[in-house]
């Protein structure tokens, strides 16, 4: 299995701006695309999921974890995190509206699984979504999240 991916700068993103569920996926998924790990098709297949299956990719209260399964659309596994300036609706009614979006994509199952635990148990622990929501910077968000590899 490959090393799970830190976090990079380029893929935090504080208070961001999005006018619905949808566009506050392609919103957080964005720096993934700039930086090449996924492709548009990644993040119109997290759409599609949506869709088809419901609002399941909210997991929690204001927490969306936005993820599709492995394809060719994704060429290095890795996430990014955005925080919304302003909350959007999925439609779930026990957790919304989202305020943090967290988008995830591996090259395989494996992979997946592995990162999706750790992300899972990082974001499971209060202070840490404490600390996302309130960072006025990327490095602060960079630092709390990059300790789910182990490193504190």
């Amino acid at each position: 299995m490959a090393k799970n991916p830190n976090l990079s700068i380029d893929q935090v993103q504080l208070k961001v701006h999005a006018d619905d569920w949808e566009d506050a996926i392609k919103v957080a998924a964005q720096p993934l695309v700039d930086s090449d790990n996924i492709t548009d098709g990644y993040v119109n297949a997290m759409i599609q999921s949506v869709k088809q299956l419901g609002p399941y990719i909210v997991i929690a209260p204001g927490l969306a974890l936005g993820h599709a399964r492995p394809s060719a659309d994704v060429h290095r596994t890795g996430f990014a995190i955005a925080t919304l300036r302003d909350p959007v609706k999925f439609g779930n009614k026990d957790n919304d509206p989202v305020d943090l979006v967290v988008i995830l994509a591996s090259v395989n199952d494996t992979d997946h699984l592995a990162l999706l635990q750790k992300i899972v148990a990082f974001l499971n622990e209060p202070s840490n979504l404490r600390v996302l929501r309130n960072a006025t910077t990327a490095v602060e968000a960079q630092k709390i999240v990059n300790q789910i590899n182990g490193g504190n």
